[in-house]
């Protein structure tokens, strides 16, 4: 939770964090956690927990963003070429550590290890991350791969977790429908608590709703289940359609690092975009808060006009302002929707935000 401390965190009526099993594997390390008591004990956050696997991130930094995807450059790092510094093998992943330059080895096996040390209540089995653009021979490789590297991440939690955790399994497959609903059927066959959709999801919004969609229409009913990085406002409302429980995205604290703040439509009269920017220059002498139902610390007691003034004045408090009102305002958005499922209100609920 980049900008914000956990106090605020809670305040905001937060319910589960997601941590990085990558960042804290190279800094400070499993190890150390479990030491120091676990995630929990180590931030000061007495609630749920999620772990990713590292997955994402060996492959996102260790082969470039995804505009170096786009340009085929991932291939080299696969087949351990120049292009990249991640070589992946049947055993796991080879990469470098984007902090000293050191090579490590990430496998279903340590990755497991490394959730189980940190204490995360929810953890993820490790899989590899390609481009959408692959060719659907690479991503039925990928997806088979994936789901030998999720049967070795089942017995290896099931070897060291401790009581209150639970395993999510993830349904990959790419763009292509078929291999979707052979990862979901997967899955379905495996001892996981939950699941989740991960894996490229397309290039744009039409295309993952067909990839979320075909990955739903097969996976089972009774587990809870989460889309893997996603997390904007249309997509969750794309998202619940399908089944989808949970979310997690960095889109919130991101764009609030940038001088963005969440706000439903009928605050923004730019009506096709989901944030408002506070550097632009109408905002100077709005004397409103970012939106007038809000009950965030930073709408009761701030307005636009003066959020505007600390960004024009290099002031880094806006940062702490805005990201705890990005916060409120997803949790807000989801106590929203829970309300709405129940009282079968879901699009009529929904113009209001988009």
């Amino acid at each position: 939770m980049k900008g914000v401390d956990i106090q605020a965190v809670k305040r905001a009526d937060t319910q589960i964090i997601l941590s990085n099993t990558y960042h804290l594997m190279l800094r400070p390390g499993g190890k150390y956690i479990e030491e120091r008591g676990g995630l929990q004990k180590f931030t000061g956050w007495n609630g749920p927990m999620l772990t990713d696997s590292g997955g994402f991130q060996v492959f996102s930094l260790g082969s470039g963003d995804y505009i170096s995807e786009l340009k085929n450059r991932y291939h080299a790092g696969r087949s351990g070429g120049q292009g990249g510094i991640a070589k992946v093998t049947e055993e796991g992943v080879i990469c470098k550590s984007y902090y000293d330059g050191a090579m490590f080895h990430l496998t279903p096996e340590y990755s497991l290890e490394l959730q189980c040390q940190l204490g995360a209540d929810l953890v993820v089995v490790f899989d590899e991350c390609t481009p959408f653009s692959n060719e659907y021979n690479f991503t039925k490789q990928s997806t088979d791969l994936c789901h030998r590297w999720a049967q070795r991440s089942l017995t290896a939690f099931q070897e060291q977790r401790k009581s209150h955790q639970g395993l999510y399994g993830i349904i990959h497959g790419g763009i292509f429908p078929e291999l979707r609903k052979e990862s979901a059927l997967f899955n379905n066959d495996l001892d996981f608590f939950g699941q989740a959709v991960g894996g490229s999801l397309g290039q744009t919004q039409m295309q993952m709703e067909e990839v979320v969609a075909t990955a739903m229409a097969h996976a089972s009913k009774d587990r809870p289940t989460h889309l893997l990085g996603v997390g904007k406002i249309s997509d969750i409302f794309m998202g619940i359609k399908y089944g989808i429980d949970t979310f997690d995205c960095v889109h919130p604290t991101r764009i609030a690092r940038h001088g963005c703040a969440l706000v439903k439509r009928i605050f923004n009269n730019h009506a096709t975009r989901e944030h408002l920017n506070l550097k632009n220059t109408v905002h100077a002498t709005n004397d409103r808060p970012l939106e007038d139902d809000c009950g965030c610390q930073t709408c009761q007691n701030h307005s636009r006009a003066y959020l505007h003034y600390l960004i024009t004045a290099r002031e880094n408090i806006v940062i702490n302002l805005l990201t705890v009102h990005n916060v409120h305002f997803m949790n807000r958005l989801m106590q929203d929707i829970r309300q709405a499922l129940q009282d079968h209100t879901v699009g009529d609920f929904e113009l209001m935000y988009l």
